[in-house]
């Protein structure tokens, strides 16, 4: 039987594209192969992407509404389905989802998938904006055969907002790659090396771009609190953004920025997370936290808001603390209640063990491959 030929469409490289990779890497199932056309922002990821697919089209597709840039991505990406004529598309993340249903908007036997990763509509932006985002994803939903939500909050706003019928909807919950995840003493060891971090010093860590949504600003207020508290500590920022330089300025201003480490973008946060000995997501909003995930992976305790998909994954006070976004007391008082507490840290540790194992990227994908045959 020939094999049932998938296509991936992504435009977004941050998360998204970790997620592909993961994806990608672990699906062994021959009887599907697959095919991605991602944005320019993948190219220095493409050979990384190579082995586990067919092939890879670039489309210059941006995050931005720009008319005349988003009228040749839809065109070019319509080019390309037309010639591998695809038994399924994949849609990830509410730009490639627009694009990609605009492409096929005349084509009905082309089976079409989209996954939002967190619906855009819940991020903090103004009502209208909000309206405009559900009205374009009500219209592009016509044109979907299922919508995949990564958490059960992501679920109930989509049918809070009647995005589309509960039958043309479903979860399907994240999960990683815990192979990824087996040096984590070795890694410590290099990471904290790598940065000068002594032995006895505290890291408090975070994973994710310093953007708006990850909410740097925020973090870095209370580490302020943590340090003022205790001096034996170092803030460790994974990943980079725009602002990257608001954070290093407020660090300056309060004689702090020795004890801050911004690493930049990373591919490999796995080498990362194990340097921390508290583990924190201070997000404004957020569609699930894969991140959560890996810091359970890493054995972390687990500070992180409570809000969108977060609280999907993090039972207060069992395996992580829950805090209110933007509420810096409350999360640098956890942390020092950490720091002093290392009981409470135990409890948190032991139960992500036994949390996380309904993660495992395998599971997902196994989840998928029974929408795929369903669909």
């Amino acid at each position: 039987m020939a094999k049932k030929t998938i296509v991936h469409i992504a435009q977004s490289a941050g998360g998204v594209a970790e997620y592909l990779y993961m994806f990608l890497k672990n699906f062994k199932d021959k009887n599907f192969e697959n095919i991605l056309i991602v944005s320019e922002d993948y190219r220095e990821k493409l050979d990384k992407f190579k082995p586990y697919v067919s092939n890879i089209y670039i489309v210059p597709m941006v995050r931005e509404v720009e008319l005349k840039n988003d009228v040749k991505a839809i065109l070019k990406v319509r080019k390309i389905l037309k010639q591998i004529k695809p038994n399924i598309v994949y849609l990830h993340s509410s730009k490639a989802g627009a694009i990609g249903r605009i492409a096929l908007a005349l084509n009905f036997k082309t089976k079409i998938l989209y996954n939002a990763h967190g619906w855009y509509f819940n991020a903090q932006i103004s009502n209208i904006k909000k309206k405009i985002f559900v009205v374009i994803e009500k219209i592009l939903a016509v044109k979907t055969n299922k919508i995949i939500n990564i958490s059960k909050s992501e679920h109930e706003s989509a049918l809070k907002h009647k995005i589309a019928p509960e039958k043309k909807m479903c979860v399907i919950e994240n999960g990683i790659d815990f192979t990824k995840f087996e040096n984590n003493d070795k890694y410590r060891e290099e990471t904290r090396k790598k940065y000068h971090v002594k032995n006895d010093e505290i890291v408090i860590g975070v994973v994710g771009r310093l953007t708006e949504q990850k909410d740097p600003l925020t973090m870095i207020k209370a580490f302020e609190l943590v340090h003022k508290e205790n001096r034996n500590v170092r803030l460790m920022y994974v990943g980079s953004g725009n602002l990257e330089e608001d954070v290093k300025q407020y660090a300056k201003e309060k004689n702090i920025l020795d004890k801050i480490i911004i690493t930049g973008w990373v591919d490999d946060v796995e080498q990362y997370i194990p340097a921390f000995d508290i583990a924190v997501l201070p997000s404004k909003w957020e569609g699930f936290g894969l991140v959560l995930i890996e810091y359970m992976a890493c054995d972390k305790p687990i500070i992180a808001t409570n809000v969108g998909g977060i609280s999907d994954i993090i039972e207060n006070f069992k395996n992580g603390i829950l805090c209110s976004v933007q509420d810096y007391k409350t999360i640098g008082e956890t942390i020092i209640k950490l720091i002093k507490n290392e009981n409470l840290k135990k409890q948190i540790i032991y139960q992500n063990k036994v949390y996380r194992e309904k993660y495992n990227i395998q599971n997902v994908i196994n989840n998928y491959i029974k929408i795929y045959k369903e669909v």
